[in-house]
């Protein structure tokens, strides 16, 4: 049996695909199950959920996200380990992510930061 980590992120999102998408060529997590309206991740024992706003309408964001358009993830960073900082820049380009800081090196580290689907900041980073 697999020992779940404590902590797991849900993200709401516009649009399961596209988020799943970049998430998975980007960071490396495995798709382990989508359907409209939802979709679950996983890498290294870390789980990301993704939930379409018309799953729960009794979300307390809902409405500011569907109707006032207020942006997703704002304070919030997604920091992904990745074997390859370079290529996982490239495949968030590609994907129409909006570079932030290109792979530079930092603190024993080599990382970049993008802007992905719905206003994510996520940043790759792999130790040196």
């Amino acid at each position: 049996m697999t020992q779940e980590s404590p902590l797991g992120l849900v993200l709401w999102t516009t649009d399961i695909q596209a988020l799943s998408r970049f998430l998975s060529v980007v960071g490396g997590f495995t798709v382990e199950g989508q359907h409209p309206g939802f979709a679950v991740l996983r890498a290294d024992g870390a789980s990301i959920q993704l939930h379409a706003d018309e799953t729960f309408r009794g979300h307390p964001w809902h409405e500011a996200l569907t109707r006032e358009g207020v942006a997703r993830g704002i304070g919030a960073e997604l920091r992904l380990r990745v074997a390859d900082v370079e290529q996982s820049y490239s495949a968030a380009l590609r994907l129409g992510g909006l570079a932030i800081e290109a792979p530079c090196e930092v603190e024993g580290t080599r990382e970049c930061q993008v802007m992905g689907p719905d206003g994510f900041l996520v940043t790759v980073w792999q130790p040196l």
